[in-house]
């Protein structure tokens, strides 16, 4: 799940930020060279400003001994191009062949661009930072995903735990961006405490949690970024994402056979439905705090206004969105048109309901 919460003050203008990332001749260049490692996508992300896009890619088609070496053991490397896709190119130092360590491995479920020169993304050994013309940086070990930036991308939350652990426990850990240090750890060691999200402005985080078994429902916790003031939030629920003005928190909510998605204040009191599906997972809210971006009982995604609760269905199979900074449109990887034989592809897809249109494909 991608969210980019605002739009950040940007470089000068888009030609900063082609620059910053090796567009122009050197994106050129590589977009001459016979095999490159931006052929399929995977985590699509938005440049505050709107005007680029990124993504991590891998060579298509595979080699001939691409299977025999490993899915992922082939090559590979975060890309970027406008928001059209067009000036391709890859994001300095992360490209990668055989043997890639793990900050390289399989695609990660997590990419954020943060700010013009600053990505975050989650990967098999943590999360990782992309600072421009630098290597990949380990920002912490927990993860690997999903995790929680704040608005600013000065602070990100994650779990002691690989994603689908059974009978884990362990707490929430807030960790500063710029430093790596650690700014709060939530929820003790004794219970599963999973699914973080940050309020706009890093002071607080809601989240998950439940019994180290199986055996019990989760509910909705929140506390201060610091660890205090821990308190439920809903006896039951799942998947609580904050809203980009901080006076609500979505979560998923069972409901006979099926969930609610609901909103409720931070502060706590009665929750509303905003409606019901049988689907367990939540995209994402838009920057303006308009819509919540889901899938829905047909694998359609969908946009819900959180306001009146009317939804809007807008494209087949997604599985993975990140919201452009405006709320206008959806970047989201699904399948390519029927006759392409690439395994994935980016669309734009404006949140109106307009023809969505496919801006890179291998």
């Amino acid at each position: 799940m991608i969210r980019l919460t605002r739009t950040t003050a940007v470089l000068g203008s888009a030609l900063a930020l082609a620059v910053a990332f090796g567009c122009g001749a050197a994106g050129g260049a590589s977009a001459k060279q016979a095999v490159s490692p931006c052929g399929t996508a995977n985590a699509p992300a938005w440049s505050p400003d709107g005007t680029q896009i990124a993504w991590f890619g891998y060579r298509w088609p595979r080699p001939a001994n691409g299977h025999a070496t490993g899915s992922w053991n082939i090559l590979r490397a975060f890309c970027a191009s406008n928001a059209d896709g067009k000036q391709l190119h890859q994001i300095p130092r992360t490209v990668c062949g055989e043997h890639c360590p793990n900050n390289l491995g399989d695609p990660p479920g997590q990419l954020n661009w943060v700010t013009p020169d600053l990505l975050v993304y989650g990967s098999d050994d943590g999360v990782h930072t992309i600072t421009v013309g630098q290597k990949p940086k380990l920002l912490t070990r927990k993860g690997p995903d999903p995790y929680a930036l704040d608005a600013k991308g000065d602070r990100v939350a994650t779990n002691d735990f690989a994603t689908g652990c059974t009978s884990c426990r362990g707490p929430v850990r807030i960790f500063s961006v710029p430093s790596g240090a650690v700014v709060g750890v939530v929820g003790g060691k004794k219970l599963f405490n999973y699914q973080p999200s940050l309020s706009p402005d890093g002071s607080q985080v809601v989240f998950a949690r439940s019994p180290a078994t199986d055996s019990g429902r989760p509910g909705i916790w929140i506390a201060n970024a610091d660890g205090s003031h821990l308190q439920r939030l809903e006896r039951h629920g799942s998947n609580p994402l904050w809203s980009p003005a901080g006076n609500q928190i979505a979560y998923l909510a069972p409901s006979g056979t099926q969930f609610a998605l609901r909103l409720v204040a931070p502060q706590g009191g009665a929750s509303r439905t905003l409606l019901r599906n049988d689907n367990t997972t939540v995209f994402g809210w838009s920057p303006d705090g308009r819509w919540i971006a889901f899938p829905d009982s047909k694998g359609r995604l969908a946009v819900v206004n959180a306001g009146t609760g009317k939804v809007r269905r807008l494209l087949h199979n997604p599985s993975s969105v990140a919201w452009s900074p405006n709320s206008q449109e959806l970047l989201v990887l699904a399948r390519p048109p029927a006759h392409s034989s690439c395994p994935s592809g980016l669309w734009r897809v404006p949140v109106d309901g307009a023809k969505p249109r496919l801006v890179h494909s291998c």
